[in-house]
């Protein structure tokens, strides 16, 4: 399944056309492609919230998106794919450090998820714009991200009807919190957190399970995400497969 880097490469890009509503939630967004990449970013100058997509061996190719992203003078991260592989040595002469390999991973529906129940001491809801403190909270102690990041990440939430955003609850505490992005009928799994307080509790993978479960029931037929090497043990438990390992770069400085 899915062994083609043809077939990998048009889920990927799935999984990008379904995470633009996040940058069109922030000023000036810029979505622009060319001859084997692509580069989406928002208005922030840390390169974790600007995405940049490299999947040709053409050696032009380089030159014509660093040209791209100085146009745009936003500090980007860079996916290498398949045969942008090749282009290491040309981001590393132009300031770019290689980061390692991040797990590309698929979830496709299946009738593993049909029996599971939640918890007797849990519950789940949507979120609302109204939990964005406790959300930013969160986010802040599980991810350590400095004002400035907390500033762009909070204006990325809520981008969209389609942006289904989930609180995991015990009593009237939330205990994680998961980010799920609807593309037609796929779904972007594009932030979770555990507050580490409640870690080892198995509550990720509670409301990852729940997810999982509550979309495939409304006909989503694909979820991707970007796993973290902390994540990927999850991911793994709960019949996720690896895709691919892609480097993942950005500027020396950025870092």
């Amino acid at each position: 399944m899915y062994t083609s880097f043809e077939d990998r490469l048009a889920l990927l890009y799935q999984f990008s056309d379904g995470s633009l509503p996040f940058f069109n939630n922030m000023k000036n967004p810029v979505n622009i492609s060319g001859a084997g990449w692509s580069l989406t970013l928002g208005d922030s100058s840390i390169a974790a919230f600007n995405a940049a997509i490299i999947h040709t061996s053409r050696k032009e190719a380089v030159d014509e998106l660093i040209a791209a992203i100085a146009l745009h003078g936003r500090e980007t991260s860079i996916r290498l794919v398949g045969p942008g592989i090749n282009h290491l040595d040309a981001f590393a002469q132009h300031g770019y450090k290689n980061l390692g390999g991040t797990p590309f991973m698929l979830w496709s529906a299946d009738n593993t998820i049909d029996d599971f129940q939640l918890r007797d001491d849990l519950s789940v809801r949507r979120l609302v714009p109204a939990d964005t403190q406790t959300m930013c909270v969160i986010y802040r102690d599980v991810y350590q991200m400095n004002d400035e990041a907390m500033q762009t990440f909070e204006q990325m939430l809520f981008a969209s009807e389609n942006d289904h955003t989930y609180g995991l609850f015990k009593s009237d505490e939330m205990v994680s919190l998961v980010t799920a992005m609807v593309y037609h009928d796929t779904i972007g799994i594009w932030s979770m957190g555990t507050p580490t307080v409640h870690q080892k509790n198995g509550y990720g993978e509670q409301l990852l399970k729940f997810v999982m479960q509550t979309h495939k029931n409304l006909g989503s037929k694909n979820f991707f995400l970007h796993a973290s090497a902390a994540g990927k043990f999850l991911y793994d438990k709960c019949g996720w497969i690896t895709l691919d390992y892609y480097p993942y770069l950005v500027k020396t400085s950025a870092h």
